[in-house]
């Protein structure tokens, strides 16, 4: 009878896929060693006044994801994932040479405490995004309208204090000129 009970992680370790899992495991093993063997021009024995750009690199980053050749890195500072891009062909090679079946095209990037995943579809991202920006200019516009609803004096249309009233005649002409124009 105790031959058909499993642990809990063991079901979970059966039904995910852990190809995936595998891969992203195997590269976060890797990846702080390849990040070591960066050397920038200023990485010398007297400048020991900082550590160099990989030891930094490898203490600000860690590997999360794997999909589709695409690497989830993670950061704790958005300056790290710019040096990543400065040395992104060589961190890709030092991987391939690590682990010659991989198949690393790109990386992707979130800032440290954030929920983003490969999983996440951009295009429904990209659509919320826009729909919540769309919703927050029509709120502005609605208060903008309601605003010179109630001050019919502060309208566009009015040059009182217009600082065109100030223009010589002749240029005041040709702005008036050029506004006729624009309309037609």
């Amino acid at each position: 009878m105790t031959d058909n009970i499993i642990s809990c992680a063991d079901m979970i370790l059966k039904t995910v896929d852990m190809t995936a899992f595998d891969k992203a495991n195997e590269v976060s093993s890797v990846w702080r060693s390849v990040l070591l063997k960066i050397k920038s021009y200023e990485d010398n024995e007297e400048n020991e006044r900082h550590m160099p750009i990989g030891e930094r690199l490898a203490g600000n980053t860690r590997v999360v994801d794997f999909k589709k050749g695409v690497l989830l890195i993670e950061t704790d500072h958005s300056g790290w994932i710019q040096y990543l891009n400065i040395y992104q062909k060589f961190i890709i090679n030092g991987l391939k040479r690590a682990i010659p079946n991989l198949e690393v095209k790109s990386f992707a990037y979130r800032m440290a405490g954030t929920q983003i995943s490969l999983n996440d579809d951009y295009d429904e991202q990209y659509n919320q995004a826009r729909q919540k920006m769309s919703h927050q200019l029509d709120e502005q516009d609605k208060k903008i309208n309601e605003f010179y609803a109630q001050n019919p004096q502060k309208t566009s249309s009015s040059t009182e204090s217009s600082p065109s009233n100030n223009l010589p005649p002749e240029l005041r002409a040709k702005f008036d000129e050029m506004l006729k124009n624009m309309k037609d």
